[in-house]
């Protein structure tokens, strides 16, 4: 028995070609269909993640078809929930049991949504929450005569228990039997299901459907040492996304796309600017996440920067830093670092740089070749922006590798660190620095 709190419930199916959106399937085809569902399902999860981070005590639980590929939805879906089977023949009962389920283990309160949404937002989840009360529950109807939403804070048979669903008169039934059974109701704002062509007018301005993210990865590292971190990203893309790797100097071009044939691998002389600019030519997203290959971002991490890059449009983003694995002293470095950005608006590249890839080509893409690109992007940005509006923090943190702080040992890595940024503010050649830093060549022969 768990203790007393807020459950969320959220119903979904494992996106698989054929299986899911059977109306969008006969007008678009159903492999396009299965990516729009999914899309769907990853932007409702990502609601669900902000409403979570507001409401930490708060319960989510994904309830799956029990004909879904159990492992692999947990593989594709990570994040703060867990998932559970529905049961029952029909919809109705389902939704009946699930909510059954969540009382039972110790919920004061229930919210039921689906994953068919296009604008759903975490307010409403949240006012649902708090308008639940005694005798009074929570319905949220949706623009095609069904409901998105239904909230209560003790079990309901009678209003679910019917077998026909799917119907322009699902939302005013279900009305009426709520109140049949002495519930007021409390109406949550009317939202919009996806279940035909003409309801995709409405996600083509959202730019959270209408973005794509690309991810560029500089790296020198071997395949091998890069395949957890490509598989695990891989699995958080939402469709129409990608990775581009950024060799410096040769690489098994063979062996990193054997890890995934959807990567793009490419390949320039050593330096992070110069080959985080190689990326951003190659690419075809219009968001831009450059990310280290020894960072770690968070499962949610794709709505994240489309949510961000939506509300701050020309600003240059970043997450919060931690180190792994950590310790007082490497907390203590991350804990400046996030406050360095908060206060002067210089984030580490360590923390994941994005931005929109019109902001990036507008002040010029990454200035220098080796060292302190972050640096440099970061000053290009509040040179140009607003306030702060030039940098974007998300509240969440990218998980960073403390192994470089480990192996040298913390306090000589971080005064290396520092050493190398005042140098460099100060005008030392950057390819000195770099060789001091890294121990390697630039073998720029530009000069």
């Amino acid at each position: 028995m768990k203790s007393p709190h807020n459950a969320l419930l959220i119903f979904l199916r494992y996106p698989e070609a054929g299986k899911v959106k059977r109306r969008l399937s006969e007008e678009i085809g159903s492999e396009r269909a299965a990516e729009v569902y999914e899309k769907l399902i990853r932007r409702t999860l990502g609601v669900a993640g902000d409403f979570k981070r507001r409401a930490s005590e708060a319960r989510v639980v994904l309830f799956y078809t029990p004909q879904d590929p159990v492992e692999k939805l947990k593989n594709k879906f990570r994040g703060p929930w867990e998932f559970c089977p529905q049961q029952g023949e029909h919809l109705g009962e389902r939704m009946a049991n699930a909510l059954q389920a969540a009382f039972a283990t110790g919920a004061n309160k229930t919210v039921l949504i689906g994953t068919d949404l296009s604008d759903i937002e975490a307010k409403d989840i949240e006012g649902a929450f708090r308008n639940i009360g005694e005798k009074a529950a929570v319905l949220g109807p949706a623009a095609d005569g069904g409901f998105y939403l239904i909230g209560t804070d003790r079990p309901i048979g009678a209003p679910l228990h019917f077998g026909t669903w799917g119907t322009g008169e699902v939302f005013s039934r279900t009305a009426r039997e709520l109140e049949a059974d002495g519930f007021h109701i409390h109406l949550a704002a009317k939202r919009h299901d996806v279940d035909c062509k003409r309801d995709l007018d409405g996600m083509g301005s959202d730019f959270l459907f209408a973005g794509s993210v690309s991810i560029i990865i500089p790296s020198l590292s071997e395949a091998h040492k890069l395949s957890p971190l490509l598989l695990y990203l891989e699995s958080s893309l939402w469709p129409g996304d990608e990775i581009v790797v950024v060799q410096g100097g040769a690489f098994d071009k063979v062996a990193l796309q054997r890890i995934s044939p959807s990567l793009t691998v490419v390949s320039t002389r050593k330096g992070r600017g110069l080959q985080q600019n190689a990326g951003a030519i190659l690419s075809r997203g219009t968001i831009l996440f450059f990310l280290h290959d020894d960072s770690i971002p968070p499962p949610e991490f794709p709505y994240l920067i489309r949510r961000a890059c939506r509300d701050y449009p020309t600003a240059l983003g970043c997450f919060k830093l931690r180190f792994l694995p950590s310790n007082r002293a490497l907390g203590l470095i991350a804990a400046w670092a996030n406050l360095r950005t908060a206060l002067f608006k210089l984030p580490y590249g360590d923390q994941g740089l994005f931005c929109r890839r019109e902001a990036f080509e507008r002040v010029g893409g990454f200035g220098r070749s080796y060292l302190m690109e972050d640096v440099d992007l970061a000053g290009k940005f509040r040179k140009t922006g607003q306030g702060r509006g030039s940098i974007s923090i998300l509240p969440v943190p990218v998980y960073s590798s403390s192994d470089r702080y480990l192996r040298k040992g913390i306090l000589k890595a971080s005064l290396l660190n520092h050493s190398i940024f005042l140098l460099g503010a100060l005008g030392r050649d950057e390819r000195i620095l770099y060789r001091k830093y890294y121990g390697l060549e630039t073998r720029d022969t530009s000069r």
